[in-house]
């Protein structure tokens, strides 16, 4: 084994003072040593020494011009400490030394997208996705600027491939069935899942910037009919996120217990320190195993992930007491659609108020209000909502939907 074959896999098994002994060696011996510099600036940075990291690679890339894993590397490195341009400069010249890097263009789009630059970063991911069609990551991100970018065409083409790279994941199944207006009756809890693990960790900073006021809505709703401030209602928050609820509903509850499907989402709500009780699981089936357990159940923004309602509003009738009240959100359709319910692009259902309205009734709801609110701002436009209150007429019908 060569003594740089030996450094790498020293630095390959986290040996780094073994490997930087070798490279020293090899730099001592040979300053000029393109391979050396950049291994050992690369060896820096793990060790969080990222200026000596830069100083190596820039000294390695001026012996070897065109040496693009080198430039790469570089990108990483000055990407990692927010220089964005200096991470395009150096990824770019990654890509015009080496026009077939995957890593490369994926790591260009990346930075690209950072930038604001969003035409040339999904240029740069469709050159990625062309030399690795398998590149799920590389579909993904081009699915989501195009529908952050209202080219929902281009969108639906990518979600295609992004599947077709990645079968089993259920979120480009989701929204391939929404482009193609194949929707099932409810999201599936796989998709549901998934998404908002994914989303948990930054989830209440992006929802703060597109004005969300979902829990805000469902709270000053119930407060209409219950009033704040009497710590007497047992109340469940189905569908509980990260928990944005909680504190609003904290002064008016004796116990306040909460059911999401994301575990991530879950480690949130937690945190806030509000709930009495959090449960990992399916909000239907949890309401379903508490019969007439709670004086209140809410939901907010969560039934946008359910198109027939018909099930979740028997198993809320089923788990709250007599005359306990229902309060939750939907997104409007239109009440000319001939839909009662439609899956749209953004992957939520929306609902038609009569439909709500009727669903309610079956259920055995005495509907106390139906308003419409703005949830949130979406790609610059206002995203409108039903916002419900139901009353529970009979908990023997409601138990008789279970």
């Amino acid at each position: 084994m060569s003594r740089k074959a030996e450094a790498f896999a020293h630095f390959q098994a986290g040996r780094f003072r073994e490997a930087e002994s070798i490279y020293l060696e090899l730099l001592a011996a040979k300053p000029d040593d393109a391979e050396a510099l950049h291994h050992l600036g690369v060896l820096r940075h793990r060790q969080g020494r990222n200026d000596e990291a830069v100083a190596l690679i820039t000294r390695a890339v001026s012996f070897v011009p065109r040496d693009a894993n080198a430039w790469n590397s570089l990108g990483n490195i000055v990407s990692s400490a927010g220089k964005l341009q200096a991470a395009e400069f150096a990824y770019r010249r990654a890509v015009d030394s080496h026009p077939d890097f995957f890593g490369a263009w994926y790591n260009l789009g990346i930075v690209l997208r950072r930038l604001q630059k969003r035409d040339e970063a999904i240029d740069a991911f469709q050159h990625a996705a062309a030399l690795n069609p398998k590149a799920a990551d590389a579909h993904e991100s081009i699915a989501v600027m195009n529908m952050h970018m209202h080219r929902f065409q281009e969108a639906s083409v990518a979600f295609q491939r992004w599947l077709e790279a990645d079968p089993d994941n259920p979120i480009p199944r989701h929204m391939v069935a929404a482009f193609a207006n194949q929707a099932p009756a409810r999201a599936d809890d796989a998709y549901v899942t998934k998404l908002f693990d994914r989303m948990s960790g930054d989830f209440d900073t992006t929802l703060a910037n597109l004005g969300y006021a979902a829990p805000q809505l469902v709270c000053a709703a119930l407060a209409r009919f219950a009033p704040a401030g009497e710590r007497r209602l047992v109340i469940l928050d189905a569908g509980a996120g990260t928990g944005l609820c909680g504190p609003l509903l904290r002064s008016s509850a004796r116990q306040l217990v909460g059911v999401d499907l994301s575990p991530g989402m879950l480690e949130k709500a937690r945190a806030r320190g509000v709930y009495d009780e959090l449960h990992a699981g399916e909000m239907v089936a949890f309401m379903r195993a508490h019969p007439a357990g709670y004086d209140v159940v809410i939901s907010a923004d969560t039934l946008v992930y359910f198109g027939a309602l018909e099930e979740a509003l028997g198993a809320a009738a089923g788990a709250l007491k007599p005359a306990g009240l229902f309060v939750f959100t939907v997104e409007v359709e239109p009440a000319e659609s001939s839909e009662k319910h439609r899956l749209n692009n953004s992957g939520r259902y929306s609902h038609r108020a009569d439909y709500v309205r009727d669903s309610l009734s079956s259920a055995g709801f005495e509907l106390l209000q139906l308003e419409e609110g703005v949830l949130r701002k979406e790609m610059g436009a206002n995203v409108l909502g039903h916002v419900v209150v139901a009353r529970n007429r009979s908990a023997d019908r409601g138990r008789s939907n279970q």
